[in-house]
């Protein structure tokens, strides 16, 4: 985002594609909202739809991440849809999926504006690249809704 001057989808550089999203309040709460950190008005938010999911597609480039935050809405608050459970995948064909990181029941993000960072917890090799990766939700949010909901999704790692 400091690299190119703005938001990464809207510059062409990573497609950002959700399952589906959520329109409220009269606003549609598009995927691409999500790879803005800054943003703190626009949100993404999928459809009530279990096993929602939001994935980056870095193009001709590969990514190896070791870490990720999420930020949470400042629209919602403790126990109003934020994100629970989720699991982090990495692809190279969209089509086969590896787990790079599990996470269930975790209320650090169940809150305004609350931001977390958490580690990969596979071990990669040195050379393993992905050029998808993508958050899926596994369970509920806080709320007992299949939303994902936040105000923005980083990674962090190299990149080829």
């Amino acid at each position: 985002t400091e690299e190119c001057g703005g938001n990464v989808h809207e510059k062409g550089i990573v497609i950002v594609e959700s399952s589906s999203t959520s329109f409220s309040h009269g606003f549609d709460r598009k995927a691409h909202y999500a790879v803005d950190f800054e943003d703190d008005i626009h949100y993404f938010c999928s459809a009530n739809s279990a096993g929602s999911w939001l994935k980056y597609n870095f193009k001709n480039k590969k990514v190896r991440p070791t870490h990720y935050s999420i930020k949470s809405t400042k629209y919602y608050g403790k126990g109003e849809y934020n994100l629970i459970s989720w699991v982090i995948e990495g692809s190279n064909n969209d089509n086969d999926w590896i787990e790079l990181d599990n996470r269930q029941n975790i209320y650090d993000l169940d809150g305004i504006n609350h931001v977390q960072t958490f580690y990969i917890q596979k071990i990669l090799k040195p050379n393993e690249f992905f050029q998808y990766l993508r958050i899926r939700s596994t369970g509920k949010d806080s709320a007992g809704y299949n939303h994902i909901l936040f105000s923005a999704l980083e990674y962090f790692g190299s990149i080829i």
